[in-house]
């Protein structure tokens, strides 16, 4: 019996945390066959540890908060050191993300009229972290994993 194993895959990613699986599952959407390797079980990253929320502009607690925004204050958490590209990405983008991690089966916690709650944190300008009580990063993993699973991803564990 061989100490090791070959296989054959478009694209490798290292790493099952919250960016890992995201990446593989945008790779497998793309028609690549992916593996992801990852250092212990499936499920243990240091995301799952994540418990504030994830920032988004989505407007739900103030009407007057946007993308613009949320990247001045970016900016000015980091700052001004933070690779302006980036943060102008994140910002556009997070709420067009938040939206699909519910598409996928986050359950994020709700308003009473039924859209995403966004408490405030840090030196955000107005509140706008989507998040599941405490244990945003836990459901964050569960919901990307499934997702990632069911995309066609072969993972391996050490």
């Amino acid at each position: 019996m061989s100490d090791f194993e070959t296989h054959q895959f478009d694209v490798v990613v290292i790493g099952a945390g919250g960016a890992g699986l995201r990446a593989a599952i945008e790779a497998t959407r793309a028609g690549a066959s992916v593996a992801v390797v990852c250092k212990s079980m499936l499920g243990k990253a240091h995301t799952v540890m994540a418990e504030g929320g994830a920032a988004a502009a989505l407007a739900n607690a103030d009407p007057r908060d946007s993308w613009q925004t949320h990247f001045r204050d970016t900016m000015k958490g980091g700052k001004y050191l933070n690779d302006w590209r980036m943060a102008e990405i994140h910002a556009r983008e997070s709420p067009d993300r938040i939206r699909e991690l519910e598409q996928w089966g986050a359950i994020f916690d709700r308003t009473p009229d039924g859209m995403t709650n966004q408490r405030n944190f840090g030196g955000h300008t107005y509140p706008r972290l989507a998040h599941i009580g405490d244990a945003t990063g836990l459901e964050l993993i569960r919901t990307l994993q499934q997702r990632g699973i069911h995309s066609g991803m072969e993972v391996f564990m050490e």
